[in-house]
């Protein structure tokens, strides 16, 4: 194939493939398709067949989240909250077989959060599940079997069924729990709750069986939340750099009491949050290192040798110049 054959294939299947993206791309609210830097950095680090659920909003008080769904073996990106009568929707987590998300959001004009169940690919609306309990019902996660969902009401910790009837509450030490999280079992939940004499969070375990809580991350004075199990061992938490750094950082927690890890990606000027384990090694996050295309852009990461890498190494729409936040990975 002679020069100028090859440049006109390369800018034929360059165009084709932008063509592929450009409903997504409208909708992501942009003008022009990203520019990807040409870095090794971008190079995916592993093939993945799996999907990606996450939201984006362009700041906290925006009122504007929305859900983004990602099939990496379809190469498929869509945006799973569009028509949906439901303001903010966030902090999605799938069920153990991949086939459903629980998430919390607002329904249009009203105050109150709520938790919805919606299985992927559904023609209908995402069910609410907390309909009749006023307030703030937030941070919903699947037990392992999938029958049960976990979540927090007004600072309290509750399970559920799948169709929203309560099986049982937990009344905890801490004036506020949240972020809660079942262990690889199910026999216990782990959650940030609030410190003993300040405002700031820590990791606890809870025993489902008994009701009875233990703090298993307890640094004084820094922000620990957001736990997500790892596996039967360790999980995965954010936690403030020191008490005078601020800047969040991903660490790896153990049941066992060990202490934690600072992960070896965490660079003490940047922020690093929201982590879940796509395989053994390799987890994705939000962070807002430089170089991203926004505030808080997805990478995955690797716990291992600290490398890290832009999801636009699978799709360039994924990472815009919003928040890129909440991220959940299943396999199935």
């Amino acid at each position: 194939m002679s020069l100028s054959c090859s440049k006109f294939f390369a800018n034929f299947l360059f165009i084709c493939i932008c063509a592929g993206f450009i409903s997504c791309h409208k909708n992501r609210g942009e003008d022009k398709p990203p520019v990807i830097p040409i870095d090794t950095g971008y190079i995916k680090p592993l093939v993945l067949q799996g999907k990606l659920v996450y939201h984006t909003y362009s700041c906290y008080s925006c009122n504007d989240s929305k859900l983004y769904l990602y099939d990496f073996g379809a190469k498929q990106f869509s945006c799973l909250s569009t028509g949906w009568d439901i303001s903010n929707p966030m902090n999605a987590h799938f069920s153990p077989d991949g086939t459903r998300i629980v998430f919390m959001g607002t329904l249009s004009n009203q105050n109150d959060w709520n938790v919805f169940i919606y299985p992927i690919g559904s023609d209908s609306v995402p069910v609410n599940l907390t309909k009749g309990f006023t307030g703030r019902n937030e941070d919903p996660k699947f037990s392992p079997d999938g029958a049960k969902i976990v979540f927090k009401h007004n600072g309290i910790l509750h399970e559920m069924d799948t169709t929203g009837a309560i099986i049982q509450s937990f009344i905890l030490p801490q004036d506020e729990a949240s972020m809660p999280y079942y262990t690889s079992d199910g026999s216990g939940i782990l959650y940030a709750g609030s410190e003993t004499g300040s405002s700031t969070l820590d990791i606890s375990l809870l025993t489902v069986s008994t009701g009875i809580s233990r703090f298993i991350s307890s640094t004084p004075r820094v922000e620990e939340y957001y736990p997500i199990v790892r596996d039967d061992t360790s999980f995965l938490f954010t936690r403030w750099n020191d008490q005078t750094n601020r800047n969040d950082q991903v660490y790896m927690g153990f049941y066992d009491d060990r202490t934690p890890v600072r992960l070896p990606f965490n660079k003490p000027n940047d922020n690093y949050s929201d982590a879940y384990p796509v395989n053994d090694s390799i987890l994705v996050l939000s962070g807002t290192q430089l170089g991203g295309r926004g505030q808080y852009d997805l990478y995955l990461a690797d716990v291992k040798s600290g490398k890290i890498w832009s999801l636009n190494s699978y799709n360039p729409y994924i990472n815009t110049t919003d928040n890129e936040l909440g991220a959940c990975y299943t396999s199935k």
